[in-house]
């Protein structure tokens, strides 16, 4: 059985991940899981024997399009909203963070049924542009409020990612448009054009930092400056992509129908138990599915806390301007973005995950970004002192709002850094790539769809809940206890994963 690789919407970290559209490098020729989503579509030829290259490139660069737009916005929200709005906390960005992963989790499944009952792929792509038209727009005239303009961003965020939500329909799109012995070079496509935009979204954001706020009134209460500049950009793409999905894509037709019984549709209640009872006679080793599910789980939990407090810590523990933390973000998402594509091309070209067993890159994986906290824990002997409030700039630790300020330590920020862009860039696709494809194996040869889509939910779940952890934990305790807990939930996962490891051979 063939690698495949994790939809990186639901294993990369917001900061460092790609926020949507499939990216399997290698999808098994055999994959059941793909019947279900091929319900929706069907090749114009079903005796086609050629791979539709011209819509898998289309598709990319529309998925392309979608991402950067999230990874350019993304670096300056809190640095953004602290400008703008001296109320706003890290508890409400916390907040604001999970409802719009909760709004994203629970789009993904409505664009996902409105697909599959309509049969089309455009028009969900076309509303989740105008989606993310309607946010953008917003987004420029916050500044018309006098008050409250935090509340009004979190809308913007939320509206952000539903639009991005959208994307998640073209994993069956590629399914259908590509040969079985394509597939994994089509979705290796689609995986390197979401790599892409995690480069060239630090590298707009970057473009613009010196242009410092307030910049330049284009008017009354609409500024052109370096956290709105990334939005104008956002907003010309979204109009390139609505070209590009009505002239460039086009709706597959549906198959011709037969005498033959439908197969009930997942998204039906009939379907759904129908799979369900399979799943239950399926010969399935339930204890391992439950480890994948949990080490699944911390590890999104743990990243993602880091994903969400990681402009904070950079304003908060260092001191640093708004500006200096979009700089500095952009080169650790550059970075990690890089890191990221020899990753990937390690799994394609050389073929790592033949040369070494998924079990034994995922342990590597979970154990290093354990080793993470570990290194940057905030030591008294080697960490530096957190900077102090600057009232001018709102930056460094304001003890009206944080009790742990006098006498707090902040990791050295080289080694913070560095560590952060090695880490990530490592781990995201390498533990991503490896548990899909154990995954994947466990479940063996039957209607995964189900199945995946429990790991699916769990995964939201955890996207859902960890910013409104984590940015309490970092509130009311600060940064040593959080790193304290996160290191115990990935020791736990290392050491979960290193009891089950001899049973993982057989799927390996």
């Amino acid at each position: 059985m063939k690698q495949k690789v994790a939809d990186s919407e639901k294993s990369v970290d917001p900061v460092f991940r790609i926020t949507s559209g499939p990216t399997s490098l290698e999808k098994d020729e055999s994959d059941s899981s793909l019947d279900a989503k091929e319900e929706c579509f069907s090749l114009a030829d079903e005796d086609a024997e050629e791979t539709n290259w011209r819509l898998i490139y289309i598709t990319a660069v529309v998925s392309f399009l979608g991402a950067i737009e999230g990874t350019a916005v993304h670096m300056s929200e809190w640095p953004y909203m602290r400008e703008i709005d001296p109320d706003a906390t890290v508890k409400f960005f916390g907040i604001a963070s999970s409802a719009s992963k909760a709004a994203h989790a629970l789009f993904v499944l409505i664009f996902a049924v409105w697909s599959f009952k309509y049969k089309t792929v455009k028009w969900p792509l076309i509303a989740g542009r105008i989606i993310a038209m309607v946010a953008c727009f917003i987004y420029l005239c916050i500044e018309y409020l006098p008050t409250g303009r935090r509340y009004l961003m979190m809308f913007c965020y939320i509206l952000f990612d539903i639009s991005g939500s959208s994307p998640s329909i073209l994993r069956a799109y590629i399914a259908a448009v590509s040969m079985p012995k394509d597939r994994s070079k089509a979705f290796a496509a689609m995986s390197l054009s979401m790599t892409l935009s995690i480069i060239c979204g630090p590298l707009i954001q970057m473009a613009f930092t010196t242009i410092p706020y307030p910049g330049f009134t284009i008017i009354p209460h609409v500024k052109f400056h370096v956290y709105s500049a990334p939005i104008w950009i956002a907003n010309s793409t979204n109009f390139i992509s609505i070209a590009i999905i009505v002239f460039g894509m086009k709706e597959l037709p549906r198959k011709p129908k037969t005498k033959k019984p439908k197969k009930p549709s997942i998204f039906e209640l009939e379907g759904l138990k129908m799979r369900i009872q399979k799943i239950k006679k399926a010969n399935i080793d339930w204890i391992l599915v439950f480890v994948v599910w949990i080490a699944k789980c911390g590890k999104t939990m743990t990243a993602r806390s880091i994903g969400t407090l990681l402009p904070i810590l950079m304003m908060v523990q260092y001191g640093w301007t708004g500006i200096e933390t979009v700089r500095i973000t952009s080169f650790l998402m550059g970075g990690s973005g890089l890191l990221s594509m020899f990753v990937i091309g390690s799994f394609m070209f050389c073929k790592l995950g033949t040369i070494v067993q998924p079990r034994f890159i995922y342990l590597f994986s979970i154990s290093l970004f354990t080793m993470l906290y570990i290194v940057t824990y905030p030591y008294k002997s080697i960490g530096v002192e957190v900077a102090m409030y600057n009232a001018t700039d709102n930056t460094g630790c304001d003890p009206d709002k944080y009790s742990w300020c006098e006498g707090g330590i902040a990791p050295q920020p080289i080694l913070f850094l560095c560590c952060m862009v090695f880490v990530f860039g490592m781990t995201m696709p390498s533990s991503a790539i490896s548990l899909d494809t154990i995954y994947s194996k466990i479940l063996g040869n039957i209607d995964q769809s189900v199945m995946q889509g429990a790991a699916v939910i769990l995964d939201d779940i955890m996207m859902v809940i960890t910013p409104t952890y984590a940015s309490y934990i970092y509130t009311l305790l600060g940064l040593q206890p959080l790193w304290i807990m996160n290191g115990c939930i990935m020791s736990c996962v290392v050491g979960l994963w290193i009891v089950m490891l001899q049973k993982f051979k057989d799927y390996s």
